[in-house]
């Protein structure tokens, strides 16, 4: 209940104060398990993903949010679970693997900060891709376009700047054992999947959508 409570409340707060519009929602697939993967620009990325959002979603969200008691009741009942930045948390990336494997659907933004430059890249870390290969499950790529100018870093307020988000059809992952070895074809795929991601920004971009 309190989930699409909250997705409700956010998708009103998304469209009238921020505009915002999403395109070809209709690309995620009709049930998980399956991982979406997203641009990470700012705080409100979550808060715009409820234009998107169709089914019951879990997502990762950096572990200090998670010391505020009420804060952190909110972010477990809206299926968020903590991840330690920076680190290679296995704990988090058990229990991730443990949801897909139940047939949940995971959103996930492999760049890991939204501290970047404007127009930067980051490269994305490989934790999606061992997922999907593991648990045999698609990855959707998911374009966030301008929430980076309603929240910019050291704002204390969302600014009036509208926003779009993009679906892409589902990616099925050439299979690859999960292995050191396969370190470089690994993270091959977690670049391609996020060209993907970058090529629907450009098309935003280009067109004003």
């Amino acid at each position: 209940m309190v989930f699409w409570i909250s997705v409700f409340i956010l998708k009103i707060f998304t469209k009238i104060y921020l505009r915002g519009k999403a395109y070809s929602k209709e690309n995620f697939p009709q049930k998980g398990p399956y991982i979406g993967v997203l641009n990470h620009n700012s705080n409100m990325d979550t808060v715009a993903m409820a234009l998107v959002v169709k089914h019951r979603v879990h997502a990762m969200a950096k572990d200090s949010l998670f010391r505020v008691p009420v804060l952190k009741w909110w972010l477990k009942a809206v299926g968020m679970f903590p991840v330690v930045r920076d680190a290679s948390d296995q704990e988090s990336f058990n229990y991730a693997h443990s949801l897909l494997k139940k047939g949940e659907i995971l959103f996930m933004a492999p760049e890991g900060t939204r501290k970047k430059q404007e127009g930067q890249r980051l490269r994305p870390r490989t934790g999606f891709i061992r997922l999907a290969q593991m648990v045999g499950c698609p990855v959707v790529p998911v374009a966030i376009w301008g929430t980076e100018k309603v929240l910019p870093p050291k704002a204390w307020f969302p600014r009036p700047v509208r926003v779009r988000i993009k679906v892409g059809e589902p990616i099925q992952l050439e299979k690859i054992e999960v292995s050191l070895e396969n370190k470089e074809l690994l993270q091959n795929q977690a670049d391609m999947v996020m060209d993907v991601v970058y090529q629907m920004l450009d098309e935003i971009e280009k067109l004003k959508i």
